[in-house]
């Protein structure tokens, strides 16, 4: 009896300790997703690739439309660097800052610019999503 007892208990405790566990690569996995969904957003600005970055860009709000500003062609992103990220309590949601330079190519000035981006997870296709705009480059037009 006291044998069954042990068993059942021991049982219980490393069904708990697996169930952490799992729930802690789970959310690592879905980190390492974000983290990748953003280089790739980033990559794709700074490679000119702007139908990339859009199919990135998903807006909760299913009204508004994400689209490539006139004149965007006629900057390039030179570096782009992650200033902080934060976890938006109760949603989920992961608020970044990143602090894009980049030239006008027909001037050859230099510019910087912080860009706010909230990213946010979609249950059903398990994908991270941008919804914010592109950055607002000063394009010379």
């Amino acid at each position: 009896m006291k044998f069954r007892l042990i068993v059942k208990a021991l049982s219980i405790f490393l069904i708990t300790i697996l169930l952490a566990g799992c729930a802690h690569v789970l959310e690592q996995k879905k980190q390492e997703m974000l983290e990748a969904k953003q280089k790739f957003f980033w990559k794709s600005l700074r490679w000119k690739s702007y139908s990339s970055a859009l199919s990135v860009i998903k807006f909760k709000n299913p009204a508004r439309k994400a689209f490539v500003p006139k004149g965007l062609k006629g900057i390039t992103v030179t570096a782009y660097e992650e200033i902080g990220s934060v976890a938006v309590e109760d949603s989920g949601d992961i608020r970044t800052a990143v602090l894009f330079d980049y030239i006008q190519d027909e001037t050859g000035r230099v510019f910087q610019i912080e860009h706010a981006e909230l990213w946010w997870y979609n249950e059903d296709s398990k994908q991270w999503f941008l919804d914010s705009d592109l950055p607002e480059f000063k394009t010379g037009n």
